[in-house]
């Protein structure tokens, strides 16, 4: 799959009534592995020893935390060599994109931040089913159920397929420039 990008395949799934759905993982930058030695200044409110020589201290962080610059990088690593253990290949145009086929479909994994899409064929519902069970048996996770929402895109999902639009985001530049008011026309045109 070539130049495969996150609308693309919004509009893959909506165009081939595939499953989607959205699992957020919590405190996602927690679980990245450290691969440098990092120090940082001890936090307010913790006490340690006071010598006479030294008035500041540091400490060797052991995990990745919030804040670091690289813990992006860390949970990315982290992420992506779990589902390629678990037989997820990375695409090479988009590296944040999983796809594992199986004998029925497949299932691809769209990663954005610490939120993952999981798409799937409607066949085999399994292959995302157990998909979530190997994520959630690694990381902890919500699952938001079917996706609604995903890079500013609104998706409904209907008994036709998944209706793609972006209302509220319209709705929002209308209230931006004081139109939300404004009555729709078939030609807009300024009076």
């Amino acid at each position: 799959m070539d130049g495969i990008t996150f609308p693309y395949l919004i509009s893959m799934a909506a165009s081939m009534n595939l499953q989607m759905k959205l699992m957020d993982v919590v405190t996602a930058y927690l679980y990245g592995s450290l691969d440098a030695e990092i120090y940082m200044k001890v936090p307010e409110g913790i006490t340690v020893p006071k010598p006479a020589e030294c008035n500041m201290y540091s400490v060797k962080l052991q995990l990745s935390l919030y804040g670091l610059k690289q813990y992006g990088r860390m949970w990315y690593n982290r992420l992506s060599d779990f589902l390629e253990a678990k037989g997820f290949l990375k695409n090479e145009d988009c590296p944040c994109v999983f796809i594992q086929k199986s004998k029925k479909g497949f299932c691809i994994v769209l990663v954005y931040v610490d939120d993952l899409n999981v798409i799937g064929t409607t066949k085999d519902i399994k292959d995302i089913e157990e998909a979530s069970t190997y994520l959630k048996s690694e990381f902890k996770m919500k699952d938001l159920g079917k996706t609604k929402f995903c890079l500013g895109l609104q998706l409904e999902h209907t008994h036709e397929g998944i209706l793609v639009h972006q209302s509220a985001y319209t709705k929002k530049v209308l209230e931006k420039f004081h139109h939300e008011n404004a009555h729709p026309e078939r030609t807009p045109v300024m009076g």
